[in-house]
């Protein structure tokens, strides 16, 4: 072997060391300004965040494995954990060239009061399980998902009052104007809207609706009833509504942003 060869070869061993010894603060660079580690530890490939704070509050514990071969691709592939005890959680996190970002296997349980889902009530009590089978983000918008997000046990605190438990499913094939993404689920190409089936899980409420999410705007239509264990004041929330059909049940729309 000649000498310019095993210089060549030298480098190249001393690079893979590095890369292989790097330490976790490298990969920080890729994360976006709303996003920040405290106390980084481990390596590139295998580290941990004691804190890792993002728009809607703060992770404890928070651990990636990282996956080389991908990154030949333009692929940064990841296995995220939470192990906080508040929200545990997990998910294989895949970060294209672009910025597109494309979830799968995520799993998680927050409660509702934590403050990481902005979209229930301040006052409210429950415990939110997901289990997305994928959920794909292109420049910053959801296009696609598919799974469950199952509330459980969801309750005004003052004056207390139970809601019940709620699913909310994202299938496959869900809108005939739909297409389906390369990590599965319910693409909103183009004008075509993302669809859920909501239905409820027992409780005082009997609630069954669609949701339709299309360019960054929800849309939630459905019928809801009272059941005989709901108490009077619920009675009369629901009666703001409108009038009940033949089955007692009422129509109800609500509108907002994703």
């Amino acid at each position: 072997m000649s000498a310019r060869a095993l210089v060549a070869l030298a480098t190249l061993l001393f690079a893979f060391t590095v890369l292989l010894r790097a330490p976790a603060r490298w990969l920080l660079a890729a994360l976006p300004n709303t996003v920040e580690c405290q106390s980084p530890s481990g390596t590139l490939w295998r580290g941990r965040c004691a804190q890792l704070q993002i728009p809607t509050g703060t992770l404890n514990q928070v651990s990636w494995s990282l996956h080389p071969w991908p990154l030949l691709l333009g692929h940064l592939d990841a296995d995220l954990r939470s192990a906080d005890v508040h929200a545990a959680g997990s998910t294989r996190a895949s970060l294209r060239l672009g910025g597109d970002l494309l979830l799968t296997q995520l799993h998680a349980q927050l409660p509702v009061d934590a403050g990481y889902m902005a979209f229930f009530p301040a006052g409210w009590s429950g415990q939110v399980e997901l289990a997305l089978d994928a959920l794909e983000l292109r420049s910053g918008q959801l296009v696609s998902i598919e799974g469950t997000a199952t509330a459980r046990g969801l309750a005004r605190r003052n004056p207390p009052m139970p809601f019940g438990s709620f699913e909310l499913r994202f299938a496959p094939g869900a809108s005939s104007a739909s297409a389906t993404t390369r990590g599965g689920g319910t693409s909103s190409d183009g004008n075509a809207a993302i669809r859920g089936e909501l239905r409820d899980l027992g409780g005082p409420l009997a609630v069954s609706g669609t949701l339709s999410i299309r360019n960054g705007r929800e849309y939630l239509s459905g019928l809801v009833a009272v059941r005989p264990e709901g108490d009077a004041e619920l009675i009369k929330i629901i009666e703001y509504i409108g009038p009940p059909d033949a089955q007692g049940r009422r129509t109800f729309t609500l509108e907002g942003s994703f």
